[in-house]
């Protein structure tokens, strides 16, 4: 049964710490620009107001969460987070209509770092740190909620998608409060040492510290418009795509670091990502030299950075890539639609859901060749029942029929397939940038007509969700007693 005293008083919490994260970017406001410190401070009272409201009118001795209870909260929570995060943006005269900043909102919470400003160096500072900070409480948010909080449902096999499955119950036997406090001491650790060493390398203080919250959190939003780029720095760049792989990677394997199991870094999850990555990054540095006369050393230094940006979901770049041509642009598009590992701030159907789709092709082979023998689909010892495997097909189909949805509709628009096509899969997957001279890494989404802003905002969500969380609360038993 659904407690909905329970679920207002929790998403009071949330906003209530939505509205206190503004305060950063009012004192940067403040000591900086002093452009849009009224805007700052207007949403930060609106939020608190709104936050408290909620936890003092709903709050009661007995607070016990459900499983229905912490879905509706985790689906109610984006639509208003991103609403109330959207005030800073909508106030700010850069923003030319509500849409654009219910865009930039989604983008940063969903850690997407797709973008409606089409010159970055003109937002004041605090907006810049706001853009930044939404970025990293929605990585911080994804993980805790993929590790510490989604497995409690138990799903159809759901706990396996949010986790790294492989994972035995004595690598991880904490309970989620304590997972959620390790998860947040890792998260401000990698943040901390990414921002030292990117200062370090060249970096304003300032942009040290925008770059180092959205690289952890894989988001892509940058202070230059030209992104990475803008430095053109090698030592800069090798510090983010360290800094990229690690948030790429299962955070609980950090956990599980703690306990000195060393030997799960050795994942075959982990192993089959970086084996793409290095593949995708021969095969980008190889078409570079061959067919572009790009001299070898630095093929591979773009095609190290951009690659591993598109692959982990980050969508920071340090050329226009969309020039790169077809071969290149195909490449491109299938690293969005892979993504990262499971259990990180990564977006796209992931790897391990790659390996059980590719584990269900071989034992379909298998049958064919002997219909009848009996063969099981077995990943590391742990054989992958029926609802799992329904759970990861189901994912697989909405995945792909929001990708063709969403490019019909902007070609119905008249945008032509790269586009489309790009724009589809890089909300879904939530990786920022798309591809060609409209929306390409050198652009941004502005000149979208409002619809398909909206369009995208909602593939963006849908995306960061994984569809499972969205399609448990439209079953009518859902709302059952």
């Amino acid at each position: 049964m659904i407690n909905l005293r329970i679920v207002l008083f929790f998403l009071g919490i949330l906003i209530t710490s939505l509205g206190l994260a503004m305060i950063l970017p009012l004192l940067v406001e403040i000591k900086f620009s002093k452009i849009n410190t009224s805007n700052f401070l207007i949403s930060t009272l609106i939020t608190l107001f709104l936050g408290i409201t909620l936890i003092l009118a709903f709050n009661k001795k007995e607070k016990i969460v459900n499983v229905k209870d912490t879905i509706l909260i985790t689906t109610l929570s984006w639509p208003l987070m991103i609403i109330l995060s959207s005030l800073p943006f909508y106030l700010d005269v850069n923003c030319e209509h509500f849409i654009d900043a219910i865009f930039e909102a989604t983008s940063g919470l969903t850690t997407t770092g797709a973008t409606v400003f089409k010159n970055v160096e003109n937002l004041s500072s605090g907006v810049l740190i706001w853009r930044a900070l939404l970025q990293w409480l929605g990585g911080l948010g994804i993980i805790i909620f993929a590790i510490a909080i989604i497995p409690i449902f138990n799903i159809g096999g759901i706990k396996l998608f949010t986790q790294d499955w492989s994972e035995k119950p004595k690598d991880l036997h904490y309970r989620p409060k304590e997972i959620a406090k390790l998860l947040g001491g890792i998260y401000v650790s990698f943040t901390f040492i990414i921002l030292i060493f990117l200062y370090i390398s060249g970096m304003s203080f300032f942009d040290a510290f925008n770059h180092a919250l959205t690289t952890v959190a894989t988001g892509g939003f940058s202070t230059k418009s030209s992104s990475v780029g803008y430095y053109n720095n090698f030592f800069t760049e090798i510090i983010i795509i360290i800094g990229m792989l690690t948030a790429s990677l299962p955070f609980t394997l950090y956990i599980s670091c703690f306990r000195k199991n060393i030997s799960i870094l050795f994942d075959s999850q982990v192993l089959l990502f970086l084996f793409l990555i290095i593949f995708f990054v021969l095969s980008m540095t190889l078409w570079l030299h061959l067919t572009n006369s790009i001299n070898i050393f630095l093929a591979l230094r773009l095609s190290l950075f951009n690659s591993i940006s598109i692959m982990t979901g980050t969508g920071y770049s340090t050329e226009n890539f969309s020039d790169w041509g077809y071969f290149a642009n195909t490449l491109f598009l299938i690293m969005m639609l892979i993504g990262g590992c499971s259990g990180s701030t990564t977006g796209g159907l992931k790897i391990f859901r790659i390996q059980i789709l590719w584990a269900l092709v071989i034992k379909e082979f298998k049958t064919i060749r002997s219909p009848r023998a009996i063969s099981n689909i077995n990943l590391k010892n742990i054989t992958i029942n029926e609802n799992i495997i329904n759970s990861v097909m189901i994912i697989f189909f909405c995945f792909i029929f929001s990708v063709f949805f969403i490019s019909s509709v902007f070609m119905f628009y008249d945008y032509d397939f790269i586009t489309s096509i790009s724009a589809a899969i890089t909300s879904v997957s939530v990786v920022g940038p798309g591809l060609g001279n409209i929306i390409g890494p050198e652009e941004s989404f502005a000149q979208l007509p409002h619809v398909l802003k909206l369009l995208l905002s909602f593939g963006m969500i849908l995306g960061r969700l994984e569809y499972l969380a969205f399609l448990i609360i439209l079953a009518p038993k859902f709302w059952h007693k």
